[in-house]
């Protein structure tokens, strides 16, 4: 009976130093307890109740997870979408001028533009705006490479009232060139330029998208560059004296010449597809 409380009390005391709390096998009253051999009883229940509450002490020294807090949600790593910064688009023509790129169309087309783009045939490029004329309505816009012909400008510019030109879109030369082409579609108006200087006034029934779009004549020339209408019938374009001070002026090396550059009954829309692209510009 000695030998099995004996056991219980020194299980006792192992298990209170295991679980931090040794200092109370030192106090008084539990070497009193020790010394006089409480009985196995006293002493095993003792061992069982620390045993029993053993576990609810070590869980006082060991963190825990808090059942009431929230697990976040993880958030995806890619970047969100920017909002987009355009909020109008407008849509113009312009033509080729040279070999490498340099292009005109109307100033008010391209002017205040986030960016610009040229389009033709399926092939997208994007544009810079390389100058405005600060006393007609042209620009000079550039990209990588030339889509197609540059534009031939008359040597020596002798137009009179009533000729016959051919003015488009670009949009709209698509459908005309698929149905066998137009020889032409405007006339030299009565009145020339009228009151506006540096302007040819022709009687045309082009519609949007024709800003910056070149003027023809019968021989495949460019004789004027698309600005605005002022009347139903009655369309601006700037004359072709002042195209080529500004192209001169900004150091573009264009074509002159006074032959034709397509036979006589060849379409003005295939010329003006062969030199022309669409212009977008992106404004903020």
């Amino acid at each position: 009976m000695r030998a099995e409380m004996q056991g219980c009390i020194d299980a006792v005391i192992y298990l209170l130093r295991f679980f931090g709390l040794g200092t109370i096998v030192k106090c008084g009253p539990f070497r009193f307890m020790h010394a006089m051999r409480f009985t196995s009883g006293i002493v095993c229940a003792l061992a069982a109740l620390v045993a029993i509450t053993a576990p609810a002490t070590a869980q006082l020294w060991m963190p825990v997870q808090n059942p009431q807090r929230a697990v976040s949600r993880p958030e995806p790593l890619s970047r969100p979408p920017e909002p987009s910064t355009i909020r109008h688009e407008k849509t113009g023509t312009a033509f080729f001028v040279d070999d490498s790129g340099a292009m005109l169309t109307a100033r008010h087309a391209v002017e205040d533009c986030a960016r610009v783009f040229v389009a033709k045939e399926g092939h997208a490029l994007a544009a810079r705006v390389i100058a405005l004329s600060p006393s007609v309505d042209l620009a000079l816009i550039k990209v990588p490479k030339t889509l197609g012909l540059a534009a031939v400008f008359p040597r020596t510019v002798a137009i009179s009232a009533n000729d016959v030109m051919f003015v488009s879109a670009y949009d709209k030369l698509p459908a005309m060139t698929r149905f066998g082409g137009t020889l032409a579609n405007a006339t030299v108006s009565s009145n020339a330029g009228g009151s506006d200087t540096g302007y040819l006034a022709i009687d045309s029934n082009v519609t949007f998208g024709a800003s910056g779009a070149p003027v023809l004549d019968s021989r495949g020339l460019v004789e004027g560059v698309i600005s605005r209408r002022t009347t139903v019938m009655r369309v601006l374009a700037v004359a072709a004296a002042e195209i080529k001070a500004f192209l001169a002026s900004n150091n573009v090396h264009f074509s002159e010449d006074d032959r034709p550059q397509l036979a006589g009954t060849a379409s003005r829309a295939n010329r003006a597809a062969s030199i022309s692209a669409r212009v977008t510009c992106l404004q903020n």
